[in-house]
C-alpha cells in the first residue's frame, strides 16, 4: 500500500516538467487534439496552434487515428530554471504532403516556466 502511494505521488510530481509537457503537447498536436495542445502552451503559441489546425483541417480525421509515439532526445534547462529546450522524435505522424505515415520527425520546442507551470512557447515569424 505504501509503495502504491509513493508511485502515485511520484507520477503526480513529474507531470509538470519540460519533458512531460513537451511529450503531451507533441502527441496532442500530431493527433489533432488541438484543445489539449492549446492547454499546454502560452497565449501566443495558442494562435500558432489555431493556425496549424486551420491548415490541416482536411487531414484531421486521419491524424486522430494515427498511432503517435514520442521520445525525448535531449532537455537543456536554462541556468535560471525558467526556460528549457526539449528535442524529441515523433514517430507515426501523418505525412501532410505525400500521405501515409512518416517513420520519424525531429522536433525542438522552447519551453517557459510561468507561474510554476511549464508551457510551450512558439511565435510565428
Amino acid at each position: 500500500m505504501i509503495l502504491l502511494i509513493m508511485v502515485l505521488m511520484a507520477s503526480c510530481s513529474n507531470s509538470n516538467t519540460p519533458e512531460t509537457v513537451a511529450t503531451k503537447f507533441n502527441i496532442a498536436l500530431y493527433k489533432a487534439d488541438f484543445e489539449v495542445a492549446k492547454g499546454l502552451c502560452t497565449e501566443d503559441t495558442r494562435k500558432v496552434v489555431d493556425f496549424i489546425a486551420a491548415m490541416v483541417q482536411e487531414k484531421v480525421p486521419e491524424m486522430k487515428k494515427s498511432d503517435i509515439k514520442y521520445k525525448t532526445k535531449d532537455v537543456k534547462l536554462a541556468e535560471d530554471g525558467n526556460s528549457a529546450e526539449v528535442e524529441g522524435i515523433i514517430m507515426g505522424s501523418i505525412d501532410m504532403n505525400m500521405g501515409g505515415v512518416k517513420d520519424s520527425v525531429t522536433t525542438k520546442l522552447h519551453m517557459v516556466k510561468l507561474q510554476d507551470k511549464w508551457l510551450v512557447q512558439y511565435k510565428l515569424k
